[in-house]
């Protein structure tokens, strides 16, 4: 079968608007989550407060993540995109409107957190699902592969522009930034054609929030998966948000532009990742893939965490960021090739879901974790129970692989 090139996906309109307007819209979203985690730290009294400012952006994936799949599958994905866009381009705008009347509040600002995130419980699964749709089969990997890379290179810049903001404006003037570039994508999305979906019935959502699990029951490995990244998150993303912030202040002297670079060398290197993954063409094997990546992704966060000066820190964050390329897109083609159109958004929910439950309580750990082990021995404990939870999972994988070999030879 001939090789189907990158340039093949330029023929498809609808995909390239798709590629532009997430960029846009995940460029956004990630300057706002960068801004949110320096005013926890800033503005809080403790350690503890401040993790409970930051789980404010993961705790709507626990009320709305697996509804908002099934809504994704069954409404106008394109109505779905310009409701989160509009959303949150207002939300921002009360933030700013409180800057200006002096009144801002991290409380109010949590809040307002909470809104956007639920908006894009709705958005994430949609414009996930948007990526198959509007490209055949032949080209998913490339196009996956793109669209990670675009979008990782969108989360690159945002905290490199975050962290310039943060250091050069009042937050009156970055509230009214994000706020406008919240509404740039509508452009976009409005010369956006897809097909209109079937909205018209009623939508059963415990009807299909079952079928969705009666899915994943018959892909063990694929919930295997799923399940191991969200223990995983647990203890990566809260020393990402919170230790990473203390280490770049305290230790490297670099306040928000040590910590918005950090993150934006994970974002280049899950890009680069993401490009060489679309050129291994890999078309089995996604679980181990995954857990490997997680693996290097842990170990790699923990060298970042106790790199001396702010070089060291930056050589390792940019492998640490092609570690999780080998996580994000492999988990994307699993679920694209296993699962059936009409399921897609609600597994895709049921992926941010199980990932947000983790995250959810990943804050408060590392809030604990630093309290009583300090910074340092913390970034430790994260790698190894990170390394545990994956040498688990693999354990069972081989136990399943095994079962379905023996039932074959039945």
């Amino acid at each position: 079968m001939k090789d189907t090139g990158y340039k093949e996906l330029l023929k498809y309109h609808n995909y390239l608007f798709v590629l532009v307007l997430n960029m846009l819209s995940g460029f956004g979203f990630v300057i706002f989550q960068v801004v949110l985690y320096w005013l926890a730290y800033k503005m809080s009294d403790s350690t503890l407060q401040a993790a409970i400012v930051v789980q404010s952006s993961a705790v709507p994936y626990l009320l709305f993540g697996l509804i908002g799949g099934v809504y994704a599958d069954n409404w106008n994905k394109k109505k779905i995109i310009i409701w989160n866009q509009v959303g949150t381009g207002f939300i921002l705008f009360t933030i700013l409107i409180s800057y200006m009347l002096h009144i801002e509040s991290i409380w109010y600002i949590a809040v307002a957190s909470f809104l956007i995130v639920a908006f894009r419980c709705f958005y994430s699964p949609a414009i996930r699902s948007l990526v198959s749709i509007t490209l055949p089969e032949s080209l998913w990997l490339k196009g996956n592969s793109i669209f990670q890379l675009i979008l990782q290179l969108s989360r690159s810049l945002a905290p490199v522009i975050g962290g310039i903001l943060i250091a050069s404006f009042s937050m009156e003037w970055i509230f009214f930034f994000i706020c406008i570039l919240s509404l740039i994508p509508l452009v976009f999305v409005i010369s956006l054609k897809v097909e209109r979906e079937k909205n018209s019935k009623k939508i059963r959502v415990l009807k299909e929030l079952q079928e969705m699990f009666t899915l994943l029951q018959t892909k063990r490995m694929m919930f295997l998966s799923i399940v191991s990244f969200g223990v995983v998150l647990l203890f990566f993303t809260g020393m990402e948000r919170l230790g990473l912030p203390i280490i770049s202040d305290q230790q490297w002297q670099m306040g928000a532009k040590g910590f918005s670079l950090i993150l934006t060398l994970f974002a280049a290197g899950n890009a680069t990742g993401a490009i060489l993954l679309g050129k291994l063409e890999i078309k089995s094997n996604y679980p181990q893939f995954i857990m490997v990546g997680c693996i290097l992704w842990g170990f790699g966060l923990m060298g970042v965490g106790l790199s001396p000066t702010i070089l060291i820190a930056a050589i390792i964050a940019l492998f640490t960021g092609v570690a999780e390329a080998f996580i994000d897109l492999p988990m994307v083609l699993m679920i694209q090739k296993y699962t059936p159109e009409e399921q897609l958004g609600k597994v895709f929910s049921a992926l941010s879901t199980i990932a947000f439950i983790g995250e959810a309580g990943a804050s408060l750990l590392a809030a604990f974790m630093i309290d009583w082990t300090g910074i340092h021995f913390s970034f430790v404990i994260m790698a190894i129970s990170i390394l545990l939870i994956c040498s688990l999972s693999l354990f069972f994988m081989l136990i399943i692989r095994k079962e379905k070999v023996e039932e074959k030879h039945e």
